[in-house]
């Protein structure tokens, strides 16, 4: 039995239209005689009615971390049953599995938990009778039967898991981008996709902030020697290979959040480690600003700050790997994006 496994986010399972491009593509695997396991997230972004996000807005954090991840996993879960009855409606031979049958078994690092092993005998039986599997991303079970959630990226998380525990042919992470792009395709207009890519430079790309696959996912899928795709929902273009050799990569990658400090009159060394000196300035994440502020009140420093800042990284990875820095404002994102890629890549 020969399986694919095929990840969808959730701006390709959020309407009729973004589900029927899925779906040809399940059927393309199909026609193929594979069987295939459809991992989706949950439906649309946040703001939408079922995504994580806007689940989350819901809560007032006062509920027990094992409500808050059976709440947040009500998305995948909603999502897994209407791709399923999707899928029916186009004549596919196709069911839902719910958390527990899907087998990821976990920690009890709610929110964030980690997998343990994972199971695949109920997989494994329901394909003797279905060519298509439904299943929930971004969740997991405990050994006492917990519903727990692996985190962001967490769906990507859950495909590669399953694919490298059922020996899957593939493992293509679907999204709404080609593939691995030199740049952010929305923000410059001749990014380009890269054919393939090593797993070691996906891992550096998205440790800076590249966005078509989270970074433990990447991280699993090397360890487990997963053949990975990551592809378009809307487009058949074949997309990138993740492989396991050597590949010279040029890329741009970003990372929004960061202040800016401009510290007067410094007569002794920094030693806050959430301050990075880059150039006359130093950049800390907005998240750290209390911490930082704190840090320079006891140093009696003076300083000016400057918010909405952006690292950006360009990526030279050969044999010895080359990483230019750059913090720009987020205003001054996108140009700085182009000119750097039509002069650099």
């Amino acid at each position: 039995m020969d399986i694919v496994v095929m990840k969808f986010g959730g701006t390709s399972v959020r309407d009729q239209a973004t589900k029927y491009q899925a779906f040809k593509h399940i059927r393309r695997e199909v026609d193929a005689n594979y069987k295939v396991l459809v991992v989706v997230s949950a439906m649309g972004r946040g703001g939408e009615p079922y995504a994580t996000d806007t689940l989350k807005e819901l809560l007032t954090y006062h509920v027990s971390k094992q409500e808050h991840d059976r709440l947040l996993a009500c998305g995948e879960i909603i999502s897994s049953i209407v791709m399923s009855d999707f899928l029916q409606q186009q004549g596919l031979n196709v069911t839902s599995l719910a958390p527990a049958e899907v087998g990821i078994k976990t920690d009890n690092n709610y929110s964030n938990a980690n997998i343990m092993t994972v199971e695949t005998n109920k997989i494994m039986s329901m394909f003797n009778q279905h060519d298509v599997l439904v299943v929930p991303g971004f969740v997991g079970t405990t050994v006492e039967g917990y519903i727990t959630t692996l985190g962001r990226g967490g769906s990507d998380t859950s495909a590669v898991a399953l694919g490298g525990a059922l020996n899957a042919v593939y493992v293509d992470i679907y999204s709404d981008v080609e593939g691995v792009m030199t740049a952010d395709p929305k923000l410059v207009k001749n990014a380009r996709v890269l054919e393939k890519i090593s797993y070691d430079n996906l891992i550096a790309l998205a440790a800076r902030g590249a966005k078509v696959i989270h970074l433990k996912a990447i991280e699993l899928a090397k360890k487990k020697h997963v053949t990975l795709r990551l592809r378009s929902t809307s487009s058949d273009h074949i997309g990138t290979y993740v492989v396991d050799e050597e590949v010279s990569t040029l890329g741009l990658a970003y990372k929004t959040g960061y202040t800016r400090y401009e510290l007067m009159e410094l007569h002794h060394p920094v030693t806050c480690e959430l301050l990075k000196k880059h150039g006359a300035y130093w950049y800390a994440k907005a998240r750290d600003e209390e911490a930082v502020e704190q840090y320079l009140k006891e140093e009696k420093l003076d300083y000016t700050k400057n918010e909405n800042y952006v690292r950006v990284s360009w990526m030279n990875q050969q044999q010895t790997p080359i990483e230019l820095t750059f913090y720009v404002s987020e205003s001054n994102l996108k140009e700085t994006l182009n000119f750097l890629h039509y002069n650099l890549i």
